[in-house]
């Protein structure tokens, strides 16, 4: 994972987290998307026999586990996306309520880091309805002139908007 830092920001909004938060951040369907740290487990290579799928939940066995795995390109996609079958996958290994769980991403995750100031609660109209109603709070970084956003998932609705696509 390659390794960007921002400036710490010692300055706290309502509801942000008290100190600096490690993410580590993907992208999937043209969204930046990210996940705690901590809730990662680890990120592997994509096995081969899900290049050519594109359910959004699948099964595959990786050690002696066997793990979900959640395609989120139908979810967020405005018209059906497959990712592209040349491009290496790779798996983002989370955990949801004791079950291990996978992410698919096309090209391997950042470590960033954000300060408090910049991570803001969603709205919860804007979370009704939109694709993006799989993330809970968004960070927003100066880049120039323009800002980006990295949306941070909230595992357990990534899970609810997936099944409710099978």
């Amino acid at each position: 994972m390659r390794s960007t830092s921002l400036p710490p920001n010692p300055v706290a909004s309502e509801g942000a987290i008290a100190e600096s938060l490690k993410v580590v951040m993907f992208a999937i369907a043209g969204y930046r998307l990210g996940l705690p740290m901590e809730a990662v487990l680890r990120v592997v290579n994509c096995p081969l026999e899900l290049h050519d799928r594109s359910a959004a939940m699948e099964l595959v066995h990786l050690g002696h586990r066997a793990i979900t795995v959640l395609n989120l390109y139908p979810h967020l996609a405005l018209k059906q996306v497959n990712p592209n079958l040349d491009a290496g996958q790779f798996l983002v290994v989370t955990k949801l309520q004791g079950d291990v769980c996978a992410i698919r991403v096309d090209a391997p995750p950042d470590l960033i880091e954000l300060t408090p100031s910049t991570i803001r609660k969603l709205p919860e109209p804007y979370r009704q309805g939109h694709p993006l109603n799989i993330a809970s709070r968004v960070a927003v970084l100066p880049q120039g002139k323009a800002t980006i956003a990295i949306f941070l998932l909230d595992m357990k609705r990534v899970l609810e908007a997936v099944a409710a696509e099978r």
